[in-house]
C-alpha cells in the first residue's frame, strides 16, 4: 500500500532547512566570538559569573533554611500534643501553609506510614504507597536526619499530581496518649520556587544554571525537556571531576565557563554554565548585524514552515479529529471534511462507511432491546410458579390442621401479596411495596413454621419511593428459610435492611442466622454453569441475579458471602433512581 507523501515530503524539507540554517547561524558565530577572545575579557566574565552562582547559591540556602525554620516549627508542636488537641496544631500549620505560595502540604506521618497530622483534606494513598518512595526511605535512620529529593510529581493524595520537592525528616512526637514516638515529616514545595532562582540568574545569552545531588543526578536544569528528548546534553562528567570551583572546558564546539559551589542544607552542587562566546564584550558592528540577521531569518523560516505545514495538514487533522469522534461513539454529524481531491474523496469514503455501521448499531440495539424484554418475561414466569407453589403448600397443611384462624391470616397475607405481585402489569414498584410484599411473605411462613423464626424489616428514610424491579426480595428471603433457619434447633432471625451506598447504589441486605453454606455451594449459587443444590436452593437465588443483571447491567446483581453455622448475608445491589409514584391497588 503506497502512502501519502505530500505533507511528510514537504515537512522534511521544512525540518532540513531549518537544521542547515542553524547549524550555519552556530559555525558563522562561533568562528566570528572565537577569534575575539582575550584573557582580560575572560577574567572580567569569570568573576561576574562566580558572583551570580553565588547569589543564587546564597538565595537557595535561604529559602532551604526557611524550610528548616518551618520544619523546627512543625517539630516543636508535634510534641505539645498533651498541651493542644490536634485539630489546632494543624490549624497553625495550614496558617503558614496558606500563607505561602511555595508549600504545597505538610503532613506527619508514622513510621508505618499513616497520617498523623496533615494541612491538607485531600484523600492520601496508602500507607505501603507512602512508605516505598525515597524522600520516605532515605530520611529514616535517626531523629534529625533529613532530606531534600529532587523535583518529582508528588504521590502523596490520590486526586493531585503537582511537580514538587520534598523535605523530609525523622522526628518525634507526643501521640494521644503522651507516649514518644517518631515518624517523618515530609513538606512538599512547588517546584516553581526552586525554579526562579535559577530563572532569574542570567549568564550571557544562553547560559544558564541548574542543581545536581551528591550522586550526580539532575535535580533542576531549564533544558530538562530537551536533555529527556536526546536534544540537548550535558556535560555531567567534566562537573563529577571538580566538586568545587571554577573550570573551563569546550563541550559540543563551545568553550564554556563552569562554576561549581556546594549547597549546604540540600546537599545539592550549584552549577553555572557561561558561554565564553556570550560573555565577551567589543565584538564589532558586523557581528551584531549578522547575528541579528540570523535570528531574523531563522524566526521568518520557522514562522513560515509552521503556515505552510498548517495549511497543508489542516484538512487532513479535522478528518482525524471527525475518525476520532466516530471511534468514541459519536455518529451524530457526518464526517465530510474539505481541501484537495484525495483528502476529499477519502472523507466521502468514510462518511458512506459510518453513515452504514450507524444504520447496522441501530438494528442491533432494537435487537438486543427484543432480545432483553423476552428474556425478562421468561424469568419472571419462572419464579411466580415457584412461589405460589411453595405458598399453596403451607396453605393446604394448615387447612389439614384445621387452623382455621391461621388459614384465614395467610390468606389474606397472600391476597395483599398477590395485589403487589400483580401490580397492574407494571414490572417496576417502590422499594415500599417491594418490602410490604416480602413482609407479607413472612408472615405467612411464620405461621407455618409456628414462629420458628422472627424478622424485622427497615428502610432509610426517604427511601421509599424509590424503584426497583418487583419480586426480587421475596426469593432470597424464601432461600433463607427452606435452606437455612428450617435446619436450625434455635430462633431463626432474618434481618432485612435497606440503605443508600456511593456512589448512585441501593442495597438491599438479607441477613439470616441459618446453617449457612460451604465454599464450593457459594461459589456455585450464581454461576450459571455450576449445579443447583438439592432441593432446589439457588434457583430463585439465581433468576433474581440474572433478572437484575438484565434489567440494570452487569455492575449490579447479588452480593453473597456465608459460613457454616454461622449464616448467610445476601445483598441486592441496584442503582438509584428518580423516584416514582406507588402504584395504587384497589383493596377487597
Amino acid at each position: 500500500m503506497k502512502s501519502i507523501r505530500g505533507p511528510h515530503s514537504i515537512k522534511t524539507i521544512l525540518s532540513i532547512a531549518i537544521a542547515v540554517v542553524s547549524i550555519s547561524f552556530t559555525l558563522l558565530v562561533s568562528a566570528i566570538l572565537y577569534t575575539q577572545f582575550s584573557s582580560t575579557i575572560r577574567e572580567n566574565a569569570t568573576v561576574s559569573t562566580r558572583e551570580i552562582v553565588r547569589q543564587v547559591n546564597a538565595n537557595l540556602n535561604f529559602y532551604t533554611n526557611d524550610i528548616l525554620t518551618i520544619a523546627g516549627y512543625a517539630r516543636d508542636l508535634a510534641k505539645q500534643t498533651n498541651d493542644l488537641p490536634r485539630f489546632e496544631i494543624e490549624q497553625r500549620l495550614r496558617s503558614i501553609v496558606d500563607s505561602r505560595q511555595d508549600i504545597v502540604c505538610l503532613v506527619l506521618f508514622n513510621l508505618e506510614g499513616e497520617a498523623v497530622l496533615s494541612t491538607s483534606d485531600a484523600k492520601l494513598r496508602s500507607a505501603k504507597e507512602i512508605k516505598d518512595q525515597t524522600w520516605f526511605t532515605r530520611a529514616l535512620g535517626g531523629e534529625g536526619n533529613f532530606y531534600f529529593t529532587g523535583p518529582h510529581v508528588q504521590q502523596l493524595f490520590t486526586s493531585s499530581y503537582p511537580w514538587v520537592i520534598t523535605y523530609s525528616q525523622q522526628i518525634s512526637y507526643l501521640d494521644e496518649g503522651g507516649e514518644t514516638k517518631y515518624g517523618l515529616l515530609a513538606i512538599d514545595m512547588n517546584f516553581w520556587a526552586v525554579s526562579e532562582l535559577c530563572q532569574n540568574a542570567r549568564l550571557g545569552s544562553t547560559g544558564y544554571v541548574y542543581f545536581i545531588d551528591n550522586n550526580g543526578k539532575i535535580v533542576y536544569h531549564p533544558y530538562q525537556q530537551l536533555i529527556n528528548s536526546d536534544l540537548f546534553n550535558e556535560d555531567l562528567d567534566a562537573v563529577q571531576e571538580h566538586i568545587f570551583g571554577t573550570f573551563t572546558n569546550t563541550f559540543e564546539g563551545r568553550e564554556r565557563l563552569v562554576i561549581v559551589d556546594t549547597v549546604n542544607n540540600a546537599r545539592w552542587r550549584i552549577v553555572g554554565v557561561a558561554y565564553m562566546d556570550e560573555l565577551m564584550s567589543g565584538l564589532d558592528q558586523y557581528t551584531s548585524v549578522m547575528f541579528l540577521v540570523l535570528a531574523f531569518c531563522i524566526i521568518i523560516t520557522i514562522l513560515l514552515s509552521r503556515t505552510v505545514s498548517a495549511y497543508i495538514s489542516r484538512p487532513i487533522r479535522e478528518l482525524e479529529r471527525l475518525m476520532n469522534s466516530v471511534e468514541r461513539g459519536d455518529f451524530s454529524s457526518p464526517p465530510t471534511v474539505g481541501g484537495n481531491q484525495e483528502v476529499a474523496a477519502l472523507s466521502q469514503t468514510f462518511a458512506l462507511m459510518v453513515g452504514r455501521i450507524r444504520q447496522l448499531m441501530d438494528d442491533i440495539v432494537k435487537s438486543q432491546e427484543m432480545k432483553r424484554k423476552f428474556e425478562l418475561d421468561a424469568l419472571q414466569a419462572k419464579i411466580n410458579p415457584h412461589f405460589l407453589y411453595n405458598t399453596l403448600d403451607s396453605v393446604v397443611w394448615m387447612a389439614e390442621q384445621n387452623n382455621t384462624e391461621g388459614v384465614i391470616t395467610m390468606i389474606t397475607s397472600l391476597a395483599k401479596l398477590f395485589r403487589i405481585s400483580i401490580s397492574k402489569g407494571r414490572d417496576i414498584i417502590t422499594l415500599s411495596e417491594e418490602l410490604e410484599h416480602v413482609r407479607n411473605y413472612l408472615i405467612i411462613q411464620q405461621i407455618r413454621y409456628r414462629d420458628k423464626f422472627e424478622f424485622s424489616i427497615s428502610m432509610e428514610a426517604g427511601m421509599e419511593n424509590l424503584p426497583t424491579i418487583k419480586l426480587i426480595v421475596q426469593p432470597i428471603v424464601e432461600n433463607a428459610i427452606y435452606h437455612g433457619i428450617k435446619y436450625l434447633q434455635e430462633m431463626g432471625h432474618i434481618d432485612i435492611k435497606v440503605f443508600k451506598r456511593k456512589p448512585g447504589a441501593v442495597v438491599i441486605e438479607v441477613r439470616d442466622n441459618g446453617v449457612g453454606m460451604d465454599e464450593q455451594k457459594l461459589s456455585n449459587i450464581l454461576s450459571y454453569e455450576g449445579p443447583h443444590h438439592k432441593g432446589g436452593a439457588g434457583i430463585g437465588v439465581r433468576n433474581v441475579h440474572q433478572r437484575i443483571q438484565l434489567y440494570y447491567g452487569s455492575d449490579y446483581g447479588l452480593e453473597i458471602s456465608s459460613e457454616l453455622d454461622e449464616g448467610t448475608l445476601v445483598r441486592l445491589v441496584i442503582p438509584e433512581q428518580v423516584p416514582i409514584h406507588p402504584i395504587k391497588v384497589a383493596s377487597s
